[in-house]
């Protein structure tokens, strides 16, 4: 990686950081508890068929493991190369999957506040959680947009610096980020803390936000 690439890619990782942290600490400004204010839209029957699923479930358990894996992936994507590679790749590696990862909650953070979909528990409590304006963050799910991305990268990396990878190998790292992808989504959905369609928004988005910014990194490699 030259200078001049680096400074490209610690500007795309600050931008995407600056974006995030400023949307986040000022959702006081952006989100309203409308649920509370307005308790009547806010009914199980207002929610469409597909969703109504989660209404179901409210277990802490899978609430707890997909919490695991979001953190589990996360730190073997990002230890991973400092294992296997020099410090210089890992170095860059560690730079290319930051920036993704804080753009990607950048992108979060600008759906969330143009959506302002309440979660599921706040059907439950519409004027206790009703009341919190960190309860109008469902759309889209945060844990499952971030292991999609996390093991797609795995596999971009591992692609990227063993050119003579096998296409079984590919399978496998592919099939990896396809599972634990829609495993998290699933615990997501049986926690009682999104709707399906939020899993499979946030899985399309990390997906193709991931590919991109990859593909970037490739054109350089």
């Amino acid at each position: 990686m030259t200078k001049d690439s680096t400074r490209k890619w610690l500007f795309t990782l600050l931008l995407g950081l600056i974006i995030f942290t400023f949307l986040f600490f000022t959702r006081i400004y952006w989100y309203s508890p409308w649920c509370a204010v307005t308790p009547t839209p806010c009914v199980v029957s207002q929610v469409n068929v597909f969703d109504r699923i989660v209404f179901q479930f409210n277990s802490i358990r899978a609430d707890f493991w997909s919490n695991v894996i979001q953190n589990v992936i996360g730190f073997i994507v990002f230890i991973t190369p400092w294992l296997l590679f020099s410090r210089k790749i890992a170095l860059e590696e560690t730079l290319y999957t930051a920036s993704i990862s804080f753009w990607n909650l950048a992108c979060l953070e600008v759906v969330r506040a143009l959506v302002q979909r309440p979660r599921p528990l706040v059907f439950q409590s519409i004027l206790g959680d009703g009341a919190n304006i960190n309860s109008y963050t469902s759309f889209y799910s945060g844990h499952t947009s971030f292991v999609a991305l996390a093991t797609l990268s795995f596999y971009f990396i591992m692609k990227r610096r063993f050119k003579n990878i096998s296409s079984l190998q590919k399978a496998i790292l592919i099939f990896s980020y396809g599972l634990l992808t829609i495993l998290t989504g699933t615990l997501r959905i049986i926690g009682g803390r999104h709707y399906p369609t939020d899993v499979i928004a946030a899985a399309l988005i990390a997906t193709l936000i991931t590919i991109y910014f990859q593909r970037k990194v490739d054109t350089k490699c």
